[in-house]
């Protein structure tokens, strides 16, 4: 009776060691063809900016200053400069918005960024410098110079490439760029070095998609806390450009 006993026993032992070994394999052929499919999928390829070579400046840009009295957050010259943020801009998104919005069409402003054949990828914003108390856009500091004059044709031909407007060059220099730069080409050569310095896709992510592929490619990115709003990603530098974490 003990044999007999001892042999079920045994058997029992045998059959649960089987089970478990049994699913033990199955988590692991689970494991494995899950990083295989991983392996397979094919990652986007890291690009260097998002510019192209191929635009068509215009021979004249005509009017393009910026009117301080206009702007509606106006003048700050009180707000201290502690950090700085480089505001990027997905261009195919912000121009679809811009025809949703004018029944198609774009503002003539916005013309050479948006009725490009070769069309935009990334693009710069502008680099802002910013205030750490500030709660609400018109506490950073802005139009630190006050209402400048309206900059040199062939100063800002140099840059459309980066930052596809006339207009948006000249206003991101008013409101941004004189609080920390003493001339508009210093400022224009800094943001464009950061944007040079990042890879950035060259596809439309989900927001999530995106931070995870920019620390993928960007080591310098990979611990800081990156920011985002619809069409744009913010990557804030200390005042002696280091990336940092943007407020959350």
């Amino acid at each position: 009776m003990k044999k007999q006993q001892s042999t079920q026993k045994h058997t029992l032992t045998q059959l649960i060691s089987l089970v478990v070994i049994g699913i033990f394999s199955v988590i692991t052929w689970f494991n494995n063809e899950k990083k295989e499919q991983e392996r397979k999928q094919p990652t986007p390829a890291p690009t260097v900016s998002q510019s192209t070579n191929n635009v068509e400046i215009p021979s004249q840009l005509g009017n393009y200053d910026t009117n301080m009295a206009k702007d509606k957050f106006g003048q700050n010259l009180q707000a201290s400069v502690d950090y700085y943020m480089l505001a990027l801009s997905w261009s195919p998104s912000f121009c679809e918005e811009q025809r949703s919005k004018n029944n198609g069409n774009v503002p003539a402003h916005l013309a050479l960024q948006c009725n490009q054949v070769s069309k935009f990828g990334w693009v710069i914003h502008g680099l802002w410098p910013q205030s750490a108390d500030a709660k609400s856009a018109d506490e950073h500091p802005r139009f630190c110079q006050g209402d400048l004059a309206q900059l040199p044709e062939n100063l800002i031909k140099q840059y459309l490439p980066e930052s596809p407007g006339a207009s948006l060059l000249q206003g991101q220099w008013e409101k941004h760029g004189a609080c920390a730069f003493n001339n508009a080409e210093a400022y224009f050569e800094k943001q464009k070095q950061l944007f040079r310095s990042l890879n950035l896709p060259g596809q439309e992510l989900s927001r999530k998609e995106l931070f995870a592929w920019l620390k993928k490619f960007n080591p310098q990115l990979k611990e800081a806390y990156l920011g985002a709003s619809r069409n744009e990603l913010y990557i804030c530098y200390d005042k002696s450009w280091n990336v940092m974490d943007c407020p959350r």
